[in-house]
């Protein structure tokens, strides 16, 4: 079999440079190979299933826990501080687009000069003003609804819908940001707005119900894809499903010539032949395949003969710090599943060197839930004394950390050396992670901080707090470099020595700065698409 273009993975990164390929060329031959199945979007059965037990279809497709000693568990944990797998992803056709919150922010100027601004990681090869106008076409793309006046950032086009109004459930933290002359805006997002432009994809219809969304409102690449095969006259597109690829073939030292998959459900191993690979299987798998194609020419695996495959890994520290409202005249209660309010006042250049961190309002910030009450057959009065009462209201937030050499992905072995698989057939991954020693010391600042927003908002701190390493955001482990002593990838995301291998994932970020990935994850899709199609790549 003999393709133009393989793409390996068939999230938002493989959707969006898909797109650009076919859109250039209708006549391409572009095949994208997906280790998982699909899962059932827009389905009212699942949706209503879904409102039911709270369980939705695509969990049965993430990463179990870590191994205990009563529990089996998939991959390992071998660092000082335990990043966990576990929910950070969906091995499914349109990858964690099907479970992704939707928060779409790009990064600020300073993030593409760490290393000039605070001696941390190394620079990007480029700067904002050259991802700006990608931007914009990646807002488009994952229809993103945001405020388009705000003045945080330059933009050279408006948000393809208008942002979310603030919900009641924000007014609390708004007014303790006022107090303190801290900055706000509407956190912008990928759910539909209402538009003259016809489409396939109807509007948000804020039901509350995000995690299973029943109208596609909110962007899930498998959706795109379906578009794509069905709608666009693109002969040439095609998708398979359950093709874990194993490796990544070699001719020569300096060029790739297609990848081996394995049939999930025969278990057959077939080759593919390609003009180039494009690996979009995110960050771990990416750098994973990358370290398992061995070859005479590459040893230690493609793109890392400087041993920086798999390393640099970060993700976003998640947190959360309570207050106590003395009471909710109000009546404040979760109204949406998604949040309206941001603060990225603390997300600037004075905080880069200590790690910088936004502040969001989350959608049930109040702590009250209805349907717990009314499973616990309260009557109408001693709900409604719960409900305007005390109440307990949250801040949440993510905060930035930086690459070590020493925290990095590999592929998890068994003591004989045997490679390890988990219950979709991919290999397990060895996760190496400690935190810095100053880390504890920044979330105490952070902390005291955001205790006097809380004080602002007459809702005193309870020392109530949580803390997630997830690896939702996990980046870095092939990051972007001018030099390929300093990463694995250069500025058109193509692997250092290899004339036709691209990485596109969220591992090819030099950093991430406080904020979520996709939208300039989608941007970098975009670009590399132009880059490709300019006649820049083989």
């Amino acid at each position: 079999m003999k393709v133009g273009t393989v793409i390996v993975g068939s999230g938002v990164a493989a959707t969006a440079v898909a797109q650009r390929l076919l859109a250039d060329n209708p006549q391409a031959s572009v095949l994208i190979l997906e280790a998982g199945v699909r899962v059932k979007t827009k389905d009212f059965g699942l949706w209503e299933q879904y409102m039911l037990t709270r369980q939705t279809p695509y969990e049965q497709y993430t990463d179990l826990p870590y191994p205990q000693r009563d529990f089996p568990g998939e991959n390992t944990s071998a660092g000082g501080t335990d990043m966990p797998l576990n929910g950070a992803r969906v091995f499914a056709y349109g990858g964690s687009t099907l479970h992704w919150g939707g928060w779409a922010f790009r990064l600020k100027p300073e993030d593409f000069h760490l290393r000039s601004n605070t001696g941390e990681g190394i620079d990007w090869p480029f700067d904002y003003d050259e991802l700006e106008p990608f931007y914009c076409r990646a807002e488009h793309h994952l229809a993103v609804s945001g405020d388009s006046r705000d003045p945080l950032l330059k933009r050279s086009r408006d948000y393809p819908f208008r942002e979310f109004p603030f919900t009641l459930m924000d007014r609390p933290i708004a007014d303790g940001l006022k107090k303190l002359d801290f900055d706000f805006g509407h956190l912008p997002i990928a759910r539909r707005g209402v538009s003259g432009e016809p489409s396939r994809h109807a509007p948000c219809q804020t039901t509350g119900t995000c995690k299973y969304c029943p109208f596609g409102a909110r962007y899930a690449a498998c959706n795109y894809l379906d578009d794509f095969i069905e709608w666009n006259d693109w002969p040439g597109l095609s998708v398979r499903l359950g093709a874990i690829v194993d490796r990544i073939i070699t001719d020569g030292k300096r060029r790739v010539k297609g990848v081996t998959f394995w049939d999930r459900e025969t278990g057959a191993s077939q080759d593919v032949e390609a003009d180039r690979v494009i690996v979009a299987a995110g960050t771990i798998e990416s750098a994973k395949l990358l370290q398992r194609s061995v070859s005479d020419d590459w040893r230690n695996g493609l793109g890392n003969n400087h041993d920086l495959v798999g390393r640099y890994l970060v993700t976003h520290p998640y947190f959360t710090f309570e207050g106590l409202l003395p009471a909710n005249p109000l009546r404040l209660q979760a109204e949406m599943d998604f949040p309206t309010l941001v603060s990225r006042h603390f997300d600037s250049e004075p905080q880069q060197a200590a790690g910088k961190y936004v502040l969001v309002s989350p959608p049930d910030a109040v702590g009250f839930r209805l349907a717990d009450s009314l499973q616990k057959g309260q009557s109408r009065a001693e709900i409604d004394a719960a409900l305007t009462g005390r109440n307990g209201v949250q801040i949440h937030g993510m905060i930035e950390v930086f690459g070590r050499h020493y925290n990095r992905v590999t592929v998890a072995k068994e003591a004989n050396g045997k490679v390890k698989y988990n219950r979709v057939g991919i290999p397990m991954t060895q996760v190496e992670y400690t935190k810095d020693p100053d880390f504890d010391q920044r979330m105490k600042d952070v902390e005291a901080q955001v205790g006097e927003i809380l004080k602002a908002m007459d809702a005193p701190p309870t020392g109530t707090k949580s803390l997630s390493w997830r690896a939702d955001h996990a980046a870095s482990v092939c990051r972007m470099s001018s030099r390929e002593q300093d990463g694995v990838v250069d500025a058109d995301l193509r692997v250092h020595g290899i004339d036709n291998l691209y990485v596109i994932s969220n591992a090819v970020f030099p950093n991430i700065g406080a904020i979520n990935p996709t939208l300039t994850l989608t941007a970098l899709a975009i670009r590399l698409g132009d880059h490709l199609n300019a006649g820049g790549g083989v």
